[in-house]
């Protein structure tokens, strides 16, 4: 009885270590879509645009917003600005990289920003159904990635092109 119950015990305590987070969960299926919002960044670096996530949970939505618009930036096209990313094979080439770089508090971080410090208009929290659709206005250094990457070798660099 008492190996059973220290085996239970430390079953409680390990699990959350080896669970991982809501949010890193929910990176295993990309889902969001993006709003372009035509503007250009200043810094001539760095892509604006608004990125849609869902969840059942309003605050993992949110936690999942700056996750999917490095994502988004990686391989979908924004506006005029092209995937980084020539085709989505990267992602399961690259597969060890990318869980560790979109991991909670992963190096994806250093290349996000929120608008207003993340916070959420009436108009950008939907409800449907069982889950939010939120909306954050976010600006990616798309420069910055794009150098990190190619110098991780995710991505060739620009110049081996010609």
């Amino acid at each position: 009885m008492k190996k059973l119950l220290i085996a239970l015990l430390s079953v409680l305590v390990f699990l959350p270590a080896y669970a991982g987070s809501k949010a890193d969960k929910e990176t295993l299926v990309w889902r969001y879509e993006v709003q372009d919002l035509n503007l250009v960044a200043k810094d001539g670096k760095s892509v604006i645009f608004k990125i849609w996530s869902y969840s059942k949970n309003e605050k993992t939505a949110l936690m999942q917003a700056g996750k999917n618009a490095v994502h988004a930036v990686i391989f979908k096209q924004i506006g005029y600005s092209p995937a980084l990313a020539g085709t989505e094979a990267v992602e399961t080439e690259q597969k060890a990289f990318f869980k560790e770089f979109f991991s909670d508090g992963g190096e994806y971080m250093r290349f996000v920003q929120f608008a207003n410090n993340g916070a959420v208009g009436p108009q950008d929290k939907i409800k449907i159904k069982n889950e939010y659709k939120i909306g954050v206005k976010v600006t990616v250094n798309r420069a910055d990635l794009r150098k990190y990457l190619e110098e991780r070798g995710v991505l060739k660099s620009m110049n081996s092109m010609f």
